[in-house]
């Protein structure tokens, strides 16, 4: 990339005095832009929490454990250091000297005793011990929590809502995916602790919202392939709404898209690696809160009726605000002059 700077102290990129990096305007530009960018991030979700449940199939347990290394990272952050990706999982162990279950409880909106059965699991596992008030992660949890193919689709993620920036003049000589995934690699702890900050409170809503993150993710399943069907509609002016769509109405208007094919049971327990039998439970409750309807193929698609879909349709908002301000951090970080590649 030419000329580096610090960004945040609003230089301008280079000697054209109209290009400037303003957090606000560029998050307003991709809520707005949001049927063009929104698939990635979808994509990279439902890869990341089936990772996540692949992990242990167990999503509380899975986020228990990410709340634990955020610790870890949130006291590098405090101390200004800052590993690579190889630096912080070649580590044989990472302590954390206080732990309170009642703070892990609040933050996760997990019962306490919950999250207790959870850590006493990961000792039984001898993945993790305790140590008077002290939580020890060992190495073999670490590597459990390693994102391989999550830095890709991030980085992809990523790099899509720069080439919507760039086309609006609103940045200048955007960094490539590749460029994306090595700042990731080299500055690790820095971008996941910024991504986890994200990602822990996002799950948190979902789970809270849908009982528990199994059906948070059948439903999303349901939901990226009806986003995908009316991507695909909206692209060939097939499906046209007098009003611009954006962050504001993307949701209630995707919901409304009168898309053909759903997906079908089999295939939503392949793409999870959930249980034919756990799906067919979450669908029965999704269906009985008219959050999805069956076609005569047997297959499942969105329905509008549901009164939690205002709830949905909020989060989703919000969600999508926070995922914007993270962009804009990941950029603010990259053009950093600190942060060099």
């Amino acid at each position: 990339m030419n000329d580096p700077i610090d960004i945040k102290t609003k230089e301008k990129y280079s000697e054209n005095k109209e290009i400037i990096f303003n957090k606000t305007l560029v998050c307003e530009k991709l809520e707005k832009e949001i049927v063009n960018s929104w698939d990635s991030w979808g994509k990279f979700q439902q890869q990341w929490c089936h990772n996540a449940f692949n992990t242990f199939k167990d999503y509380d347990k899975y986020l228990v454990l990410i709340y634990l290394f955020r610790q870890v990272m949130q006291s590098y952050s405090d101390k200004f250091n800052f590993f690579s990706i190889d630096e912080f999982y070649s580590k044989d162990e990472f302590v954390i000297e206080k732990i309170n279950l009642i703070q892990i409880s609040a933050d996760l909106k997990i019962p306490k005793e919950t999250v207790r059965r959870k850590i006493n699991e990961f000792q039984d596992m001898e993945i993790l011990k305790r140590q008077g008030k002290q939580i020890v992660l060992k190495h073999s949890i670490i590597q459990h929590q390693r994102p391989l193919k999550s830095l890709d689709l991030l980085s992809t993620f990523i790099k899509k809502q720069t080439v919507i920036l760039e086309a609006a003049h609103m940045i200048e000589n955007s960094p490539t995916t590749e460029q994306i995934k090595i700042y990731f690699e080299k500055y690790f702890t820095v971008f996941w602790l910024r991504f986890f900050k994200l990602q822990i409170p996002f799950l948190v809503n979902w789970r809270e919202t849908f009982t528990d993150l199994e059906t948070w993710n059948v439903w999303g399943i349901i939901a990226l392939n009806h986003q995908y069907t009316y991507k695909k509609l909206y692209d060939q002016n097939i499906y046209i709404n007098d009003n611009k769509v954006d962050t504001n109405n993307f949701y209630s208007e995707m919901v409304k898209a009168k898309v053909k094919h759903g997906i079908n049971t089999s295939s939503i327990s392949d793409i999870s690696k959930i249980p034919r039998a756990t799906v067919i439970r979450k669908l029965k409750w999704l269906k009985k809160n008219n959050l999805i309807k069956k076609n005569k193929d047997l297959e499942y698609l969105m329905e509008t009726k549901g009164k939690k879909n205002k709830i949905i349709n909020k989060l989703f908002k919000q969600n999508r605000s926070y995922a914007s301000s993270f962009v804009t951090d990941v950029l603010d970080l990259i053009k950093d002059s600190n942060f060099k590649i």
